[in-house]
């Protein structure tokens, strides 16, 4: 886990979820820093809550809707198909579809492998 962002004078790295580092120039000089001592996974309580609704199956216990989780994935995911079809998409939020591009929308659509295929009806 982790991610280094990097600018055109410095960069920043986040090695978890509760501290970042900054370095500027060629030097490497460090910039601002934080972290949360002896807590790395600051959201925790959030992984708790979802593994406690997986094995209850009640999607009732969970602390916020699933379709936020979806909306907070669509614009990556959409910026990610555009950038490697290397155009402009135009998404149909009702359908959830790329409207006349069948290309992108198959870029969309996950690819399952056997022996773990969700079927089409469910």
């Amino acid at each position: 886990m982790g991610a280094i962002v990097f600018g055109s004078k410095s960069y920043m790295i986040f090695p978890d979820h509760s501290s970042y580092y900054t370095f500027f120039g060629q030097d490497r000089e460090p910039g601002p820093t934080s972290s949360v001592p002896d807590h790395p996974i600051t959201d925790e309580p959030h992984f708790q809550n979802w593994i406690a609704t997986m094995r209850s199956r009640d999607p009732a216990l969970l602390n916020s809707e699933i379709h936020e989780a979806w909306m907070t994935m669509a614009l990556p995911l959409l910026g990610n198909v555009a950038y490697r079809l290397g155009r402009t998409l135009l998404f149909d939020p009702k359908t959830e579809t790329c409207i006349g591009d069948d290309e992108a929308n198959r870029l969309l659509a996950p690819r399952y492998w056997n022996p773990y295929v969700v079927p089409e009806t469910v």
